[in-house]
């Protein structure tokens, strides 16, 4: 398991510099909400290594405060991508800026109760499950968010196939999220199966990211139009 860590610890990093180095050649400037997030992916998924690694590979106090942490705030900002490219294609649809409005009260609102609803696991000491819930729980919400950007998509004339294949990895990020979280409430194996699922979702993602913007894989289709 650890090995297998390690593995795609080196593997995901490697494919999110390369996805950097990419769009560093002009893409970022189509695409800047998305090099965001891949950046602050990097830059929260390096010191979350760090602090297993320091720790001797091995989960202590600290490194499980620091993964829960940085996990969420990673699942956070792929939110935030998903209600602003929600806010890019439906740009000109009227109300489409109270729309993600309303779906960005109705994600803080699903958080906060997730939180509130599991108290009693983090009151009984045990923190991790608790962050197991909230995450979980995130995960599922970002699921349908992304379902919903994937639909909106679908139903432009002129789609940006950038976008859609953008849509599709992070749908299959939440997706895989979701599973590795449910997974973990399980015992012995079906544990760390968990473990190895969010582990290998860390890779297939970062290959997504790396695969869409080298050259040639990317097809310009102009500027997006709602469909009448």
């Amino acid at each position: 398991m650890t090995s297998f860590y390690y593995l795609s610890t080196v593997l995901s990093t490697l494919l999110l510099i390369g996805a950097i180095h990419s769009m560093l050649g002009g893409l970022w400037r189509r695409h800047p909400v998305l090099f965001l997030y891949i950046c602050l992916t990097f830059a929260l998924s390096a010191p979350m290594s760090i602090a297993f690694l320091v720790s001797g590979a091995t989960w202590t106090g600290v490194s499980r405060s620091a993964y829960w942490v940085l996990s969420l705030s990673m699942q956070l900002c792929g939110v935030s991508l998903v209600l602003a490219l929600l806010r890019r294609v439906g740009e000109l649809r009227q109300g489409a800026s109270r729309m993600v409005g309303w779906l960005s009260f109705g994600f803080l609102a699903v958080l906060a109760g997730s939180a509130a609803w599991h108290y009693e696991v983090f009151a009984a000491g045990r923190p991790n499950r608790w962050m197991t819930f909230v995450s979980r729980d995130v995960a599922l919400v970002s699921t349908g968010l992304n379902l919903l950007l994937w639909s909106v998509l679908l139903s432009n004339r002129n789609r940006d196939q950038t976008l859609l294949l953008v849509s599709a990895g992070m749908g299959l990020q939440c997706t895989i999220d979701a599973i590795g979280h449910a997974l973990r409430f399980f015992p012995n194996e079906l544990k760390d199966l968990g473990n190895l699922v969010i582990s290998g979702g860390s890779i297939l993602t970062s290959f997504i990211w790396f695969r869409i913007f080298q050259p040639g894989a990317v097809r310009s289709v102009g500027r997006m139009r709602t469909a009448p």
